[in-house]
């Protein structure tokens, strides 16, 4: 017995045959579009176009009572009460989903004649507390 003499493998013929078995199914697979099969034309890829969503103007009018009306819904009136917590609290939700819009926040102020000047300085500083700078007087 020799004893300096390892066992060997020789594997240069199974390297062969793995590359005749895939040449074998590189060549016999087909690729088929069954799409084309159908006859039936499939839409493109459109361009999506993103808009941002235009959130609606706040109107807040201030009456001679010294009522302060969202849109047309009593929100504070209490006269003697110059925080309007009921109003900055809506003018609060308003910018925040303005802002999740991605559009500007637009509030309106409208005024009646007899109203005396604290109430709509204290509509203002309502206003000025959320963080709105798109403010504007009306009649």
């Amino acid at each position: 017995m020799s004893e300096g003499v390892e066992p060997t493998l020789d594997i240069s013929s199974l390297i062969d045959v793995a590359f005749l078995l895939l040449i074998y199914f590189i060549v016999t697979t087909t690729l088929t579009k069954s799409e084309a099969d159908l006859g039936m034309v499939l839409p493109g890829v459109a361009a999506e176009q993103t808009t941002n969503v235009k959130v609606d103007q706040m109107v807040i009018r201030v009456a001679a009572d010294q009522g302060v009306f969202v849109n047309d819904e009593l929100v504070d009136s209490d006269p003697n009460d110059h925080t309007l917590p009921n109003l900055t609290d809506r003018l609060d939700r308003y910018s925040a989903s303005a802002k999740i819009a991605g559009s500007e926040a637009m509030v309106i102020v409208e005024c009646a004649d007899e109203s005396p000047q604290q109430r709509f300085v204290d509509v203002l500083n309502a206003c000025a507390k959320t963080g709105l700078k798109n403010v504007s007087l009306t009649q």
